[in-house]
């Protein structure tokens, strides 16, 4: 199960997984997008239900349940953005927001079914996190705090899942390719994130996908309780001049 699989990074994840032969369910409010992302799953032979649903809201799991009772693999992908500001000017409910959707629900959605999980004995819950997490990010104070709490329940969750063949692991991201991300975050910002990075670009949705398919599979069985930077190396170097070219792209 994928939430905020809509578009970006869930959908390429969706599209990569259910290539492994995985039934996957796509959560977002997007009912359209959703159905046509599992449209064009189905019609590259695998297989895919859509779930339009707030994962904020009352009452969604027991639809959850309905369409797929036994959950194996879960990623924590949906996120939420606060208008850029300082914390003194950030909204209670844009605070509310971002800790809800990027904290609260996926803490409420991991205790729904990791006790099946542990039943089966076997589960893997991965995390889409963000490097704002370790590195702080101006002006998006909700965000960062709501993205750093993923850590704590991800380490704890390997702990109580390990013996039952349950994992969890958390990816922080730099900047990623994705529509919520190109539209979202200031050109200006983009701009310093990838000088700033050592491969001197931004990643792929596609490439993320490949690090949560791997996740959750059974090969990385061994591979629980980590917090896994998949941001190009953003932030290796102290000022972005250290990189070779000022830290720009190659033409």
């Amino acid at each position: 199960m994928i939430t905020g699989a809509a578009r970006g990074i869930g959908a390429a994840a969706a599209r990569a997984l259910a290539g492994e032969g995985v039934r996957v369910v796509l959560v977002a409010r997007s009912g359209a997008a959703l159905e046509e992302l599992a449209s064009s799953i189905e019609a590259e032979g695998g297989e895919a239900v859509a779930l339009a649903a707030d994962i904020t809201a009352e009452g969604w799991l027991r639809e959850l349940d309905g369409l797929a009772p036994e959950v194996d693999l879960l990623i924590h992908n949906a996120a939420s953005f606060a208008p850029y500001a300082p914390l003194e000017e950030v909204g209670e409910e844009d605070l509310s927001r971002v800790l809800e959707v990027c904290t609260v629900a996926p803490l409420r959605l991991s205790r729904h079914l990791l006790g099946g999980m542990k039943a089966r004995g076997f589960g893997r819950v991965v995390s889409v996190g963000s490097a704002a997490a370790s590195f702080g990010a101006g002006g998006q104070v909700a965000y960062a705090t709501a993205k750093a709490a993923l850590a704590g329940m991800t380490r704890t969750i390997a702990i109580e899942g390990g013996r039952s063949g349950v994992t969890a692991n958390l990816i922080e991201l730099g900047l990623v390719e994705s529509e919520r991300a190109m539209s979202e975050i200031d050109p200006t910002i983009r701009e310093r994130l990838v000088s700033n990075t050592a491969v001197g670009r931004a990643g792929s949705p596609e490439e993320i996908a490949r690090v949560i398919s791997f996740l959750c599979g059974e090969e990385s069985g061994y591979i629980t309780g980590a917090v896994i930077p998949v941001s190009g190396g953003l932030g290796l170097a102290l000022y972005p001049e250290q990189f070779p070219e000022g830290g720009r792209p190659s033409a």
